[in-house]
Formats: structure tokens, C-alpha cells, sequence
């Protein structure tokens, strides 16, 4: 089988590669025995990390067979669009595109072109943009809240700690304690709820070391003897210019939910992958880094999905619903995003970081 390859004197195309490699439309040239003669970086990233890359009519497809469409272009060279086409590319994740095929002469040689729009990434882009306007007016809410609340807080604690020191009877004082020691949990409830300060203290880091790190830290807890971790790395990823220990706390955020989802009981998976020619909101990154924290708990019901990020919204009896919050918050401010997808035994966190060194 051939293999993805550049090769100038092959390829039969006149276009520049920067062009090509610059295009959101992935864009593949197969020969007429179906090998790959052309790739641009968006067909890599379409059809899965490039050690993966396969023959493309081995690729899963809905109810339709590829190869048969391969087939009768390169017969009698009739272009034809499949529109919303649903397979899984070679890490398993399912894509959904528009593929035009079309076959072209070039020297005599027959040529395939297939061109794949990704139309399901276009509805994720939409939901990051909803994921950012939603986070920015938390973000305001929780400012003026905070402002609200603080000032009539503080003069509580300190109306407590005046009427303690006049106490003549001591036994009293568990009242003033009481007041105290729930004030202080407000006040630490309010911080939480805002933003963590932009960091400061940033340098190069090597994503899996933060993963490891925060793996074994739940690993050896006794409570969690139950969870099975798996991880499935990607040691191509390159370094990273980020504060070390904010990718610890979102990540530690985003596994504790993952744990308490299957109840201590059950399977995370940790995945990493670099993504080429991704879109966040409204800016296109040449590289990101996407974190995938995967569970097989019961899910989060479809309702929810849409607000699992807003403060104090949460699924389970026992937790105040800043976790997620606050993780997605801190990775706003590294110009990345959370996103989530979940379904019944599968629940996928992706923290998703645009590459950068400075």
C-alpha cells in the first residue's frame, strides 16, 4: 500500500502545499489502485493521527460502502456528492462530512479527488462559540455577585468577632463560631465561583508529565481502588508555554468528575492527540492539543449538556457545580476550550489548548 507522502515528483496537483495545507476542506488524491498519492494536513486530521492512517477503503462507513463509490468514478469518471456521510476514521472517532468525489486525467494517469467538508465540526464550532459567550457572562454575573455579597459578608464576620470578645458567658460563643466558620465558607464559595487570576508563572511543560501527575494522584487514593485508569498518549505532542499547575487543577477538576460519574467503579481513559487546523470560537489554530478524559458511567442527560459549565449546576446529590466551572475558566484563559459529549457508558471531557511557546 502506498503510503501519505509530499512527493513533488508524484504529486499531480500545481498548487502550492501551503495553499492546501491552509484549507479547512480536507483533500485526498488516491491513484487508481486507491493509495494515497496526496493528503493535506485537514485529511490527516479527518482521518485520525498519522500513524493511523490506512488504506481509505478500510475506513467504517454507515450503510454505504466506499469503495463501491471509488469504483464507479474511476469506470466512468461521474463526480458524485454523498452528503452527511458518518464514519469512523482510525482512532474510532465518528466523523460526519460532505465528500465529493471526482477523478481528473492528468499525463494520462487517472487520478481520484475526494474533498471532505466536515459538517459536523461546524455545529461543534457554533456550540464553542455558545461555550465562550456563556462562560464571559458567568464571568460578569459572578463579578457583580461577588461584589454584592462581600461587602454585607464581611460586615457579618466582623460584627461576629466584636460580639465574641464581649461574651460574658463563653458558652455562648459557638454561636459567634458558627457565624464565623460559615462566613468563611461563603467567602471561599465566592472565590471559587470567580475566575482564577491569569498566570504568571509560565514555561514550557510536557502535557503527559501534567497527565501523569494528576493520574497517580488519583491512582493511589484508597477511595478509588474501584477505577481502572487507562491511558493512550500520543508521544508526538510537542511542549507547551503554560502554567503547569493550572492544567493540573482543571485536569484534576475534570477526572474527579469523571470518578464520581462511574462511582468509583469503572474505566477512565486518558487520550491525547495533536489536532491540525483546528477552530476555537472564532479563531483558526494550526495546532492544538486535545486532552480527552473519557468514563463509562450512565452519562449526563441531554438537558444538562448544555449548562454542565454554569456555576452551582450539577447532577449529583453531593456537589456544588464549580468544578467544571472552574476548569473550563482556566482554560478560557489559555485561549483553549472544554468541550463535552455523552451518551449512555460513554461520557468524553476534551480539553482542547491551541500549541504555543510563548
Amino acid at each position: 500500500m502506498s503510503t501519505i507522502t509530499k512527493n513533488k515528483n508524484m504529486n499531480p496537483i500545481n498548487s502550492s502545499y501551503d495553499i492546501l495545507d491552509n484549507l479547512r476542506t480536507a483533500i485526498l488524491i488516491l491513484d487508481k489502485d486507491f493509495n494515497y498519492v496526496y493528503t493535506n494536513a485537514s485529511a490527516i486530521d479527518l482521518l485520525g493521527s498519522a500513524a493511523a492512517i490506512k488504506k481509505l477503503t478500510e475506513l467504517r462507513c454507515e450503510n454505504i460502502s466506499l469503495s463501491t463509490y471509488l469504483n464507479n468514478i474511476s469506470l466512468d469518471s461521474q463526480s458524485v456528492m454523498l452528503r452527511d456521510l458518518k464514519f469512523k476514521n482510525f482512532d474510532r472517532i465518528e466523523r460526519i462530512v460532505d465528500c465529493n468525489i471526482s477523478s481528473y486525467y492528468d499525463d494520462e494517469i487517472q487520478y481520484i479527488l475526494l474533498e471532505l467538508n466536515e459538517t459536523g465540526r461546524l455545529y461543534n464550532i457554533s456550540l464553542d462559540q455558545n461555550l465562550i459567550d456563556q462562560q464571559k457572562a458567568t464571568r460578569e454575573m459572578v463579578k457583580g455577585l461577588s461584589h454584592e455579597i462581600k461587602n454585607p459578608l464581611g460586615g457579618i464576620m466582623g460584627a461576629a468577632q466584636l460580639l465574641d470578645r464581649t461574651l460574658t458567658d463563653k458558652s455562648q460563643a459557638k454561636f459567634t463560631r458558627i457565624i464565623r466558620k460559615e462566613s468563611e465558607r461563603l467567602l471561599k464559595l465566592i472565590n471559587a465561583m470567580a475566575s482564577p487570576l491569569p498566570s504568571v508563572n509560565k514555561d514550557m511543560i510536557n502535557i503527559h508529565e501534567v497527565t501523569e501527575h494528576v493520574t497517580e494522584l488519583f491512582k493511589y487514593d484508597a477511595d478509588n481502588l474501584g477505577v481502572s485508569f487507562t491511558k493512550d498518549y500520543d508521544p508526538s505532542i510537542p511542549q507547551l508555554y503554560l502554567d503547569k499547575n493550572q492544567i493540573i487543577q482543571a485536569l484534576i477538576n475534570i477526572i474527579r468528575n469523571a470518578i464520581q460519574a462511574i462511582n468509583k467503579d469503572g474505566e477512565v481513559t486518558i487520550k491525547t492527540r495533536p489536532l491540525l487546523k483546528y477552530t476555537i470560537g472564532d479563531t483558526r489554530h494550526d495546532l492544538v492539543i486535545k486532552i480527552d478524559v473519557i468514563d463509562n458511567g450512565i452519562g449526563i442527560p441531554e438537558k444538562k449538556l448544555k449548562e454542565i459549565f454554569y456555576p452551582m449546576v450539577t447532577t449529583k446529590n453531593d456537589g456544588m457545580g464549580l468544578g467544571l466551572t472552574i476548569a473550563q475558566s482556566i482554560i478560557m484563559q489559555n485561549k483553549g476550550i472544554i468541550e463535552c459529549k455523552s451518551k449512555n457508558k460513554e461520557t468524553v471531557f476534551s480539553i482542547i489548548i491551541p500549541w504555543c511557546t510563548e
